[in-house]
C-alpha cells in the first residue's frame, strides 16, 4: 500500500542529512512536500530515527526514518516543505545547488 499522499519530483541531487545524530552524505531519489527517498551505502539508524535533510543553505528540514529497504532510505518530514522547494529541485539546470553540496562544515540545528 502506498502511503504517499503528495506527489514525488524525481531530483538525483547530493545532499547532506544527519540521520540518528550522524552526518552523511546521501543522494535524493524523490522529494514531495512531505518526504523524500534517500540513497547511500551505510545510511545509520532505524525506523523513528530522527533525521535532517539540508535542501538548501537556509533550509534544513526535520523528520524522521519513515522505512528503510537495503541502501534506500523514506524520510516522512514533521512539516511539509513549500512546493515551490519541491518544484525547485526537478529543475536540471540549477547550478547553485553544486556549490553547497560539497562536503564541508554542518550548519544544521
Amino acid at each position: 500500500m502506498d502511503r504517499r499522499k503528495d506527489n514525488r519530483s524525481p531530483p538525483r541531487e547530493t545532499v547532506r542529512a544527519t540521520i540518528a545524530g550522524v552526518d552523511t552524505l546521501c543522494t535524493m531519489r524523490n522529494l514531495s512536500q512531505s518526504g523524500c527517498m534517500i540513497e547511500g551505502g551505510a545510511l545509520p539508524g532505524d525506523i523513528g530515527a530522527p533525521v535532517t535533510i539540508e535542501l538548501m543553505p537556509d533550509l534544513a528540514v526535520s523528520g524522521e526514518v519513515a522505512w528503510q529497504l537495503g541502501q534506500s532510505m523514506g524520510i516522512f518530514f514533521f512539516q511539509p516543505i513549500p512546493l515551490s522547494t519541491v518544484r525547485s529541485f526537478a529543475l536540471d539546470d540549477w547550478p547553485l545547488r553544486a556549490a553547497w553540496n560539497m562536503p564541508g562544515p554542518s550548519t544544521s540545528q
